[in-house]
């Protein structure tokens, strides 16, 4: 088979793995599914081989990271290739304007790292983001400006940055002020802490007991899906419910047959294959509560919880 389809997943993975002469370079114009499949299965153009003089090809690895298919640590250090003059470093201000934008980052971000200076340094950054929002592409550089800035203490960061320096610095507490926690509901409870902050068993399984023993004496609360989730996780990674709790609802997360072949199988590789295929171009928030209990179930039985845990806290609490 010479031509590689790009109908579905199933149909890209086939053809693949049939055409000993696999060579495929995606387009922006590719659909997202094959991006995702080439990133799992390590197939996309390693960074530091990429022709610096195909500025297509640059523009649309940025657009790649942005939607996570290559890691922003890779787009960086494609940024560090470019060869640029001692005048270009040191005129920094006024060449970043008249180049292409992705050429503008890379100067930028090589300034940078010629820098020590923590005004200066907060100058370059704040530049090279404002660029990637004007070509809608910032999540390329979220969780590595996010890294810089933590490096910086807040007392030392200028007035006119400041806003830009608490906008844009990721940790804990900022995502926990964006949950409301309830915990009269359970997958709004602060048990969703375990997912956010890694919290030790025992505490987890302390708190989870105590909520547990109030809903249980609340004869009108019903388990919704997302309750399910949330608890059945928790059981997943040994968190020790206690026996009068664990039959309060019903497991009933309906996992499709074909998926279960594959769990028993151990076939990692097809199950997370097929999960993309199900989700489709879709927004797991927009997913209906079934789908996400089976592909939750799904995770936990083959012990994926970096990917679960990211569906449940973006699916579960509930945002303010």
């Amino acid at each position: 088979m010479d031509r590689l389809s790009e109908n579905s997943v199933l149909d890209f993975h086939l053809s693949r793995i049939s055409n000993p002469k696999f060579d495929y370079i995606p387009k922006q114009t590719t659909p997202k599914f094959i991006w995702k499949y080439l990133s799992s299965y390590n197939l996309l153009e390693q960074t530091n081989l990429v022709d610096l003089e195909d500025d297509q090809k640059i523009i649309t690895i940025e657009k790649a990271t942005h939607e996570r298919n290559y890691e922003e640590k890779d787009l960086l250090n494609l940024y560090k290739r470019y060869n640029f003059t001692l005048e270009q470093l040191l005129s920094v201000d006024k060449i970043f304007k008249i180049l292409p934008k992705h050429k503008s980052r890379a100067l930028l971000y090589q300034r940078f790292l010629l820098t020590y200076d923590i005004k200066e340094k907060l100058n370059l950054v704040s530049k090279i983001k404002k660029l990637m929002i004007e070509d809608e592409i910032e999540d390329a550089f979220k969780i590595e400006l996010s890294n810089i800035l933590k490096e910086i203490k807040l007392d030392e960061v200028p007035a006119e940055y400041t806003t830009f320096y608490n906008e844009n610095i990721l940790n804990d507490e900022n995502l926990e002020k964006k949950i409301k926690f309830n915990n009269k509901i359970l997958h709004q409870s602060k048990l969703l802490n375990y997912f956010l902050k890694n919290y030790d068993d025992d505490r987890v399984a302390k708190e989870a007991n105590e909520i547990l023993k109030k809903i249980k004496s609340d004869k009108k609360y019903i388990f919704s899906n997302k309750d399910k989730i949330l608890l059945d996780s928790l059981e997943y990674d040994g968190i020790k419910i206690k026996k009068q709790y664990k039959n309060l609802y019903d497991k009933n997360s309906d996992i499709p047959t074909d998926l279960q072949v594959l769990i028993n199988n151990n076939d990692i590789g097809m199950l997370l294959l097929r999960l993309v295929e199900i989700i489709g171009e879709d927004n797991v928030n927009d997913l209906g509560t079934e789908s996400l209990y089976f592909i939750t179930t799904v995770l936990n039985q083959v012990n994926l919880d970096q990917i679960r845990n990211k569906i449940i806290i973006n699916t579960l609490p509930l945002k303010i």
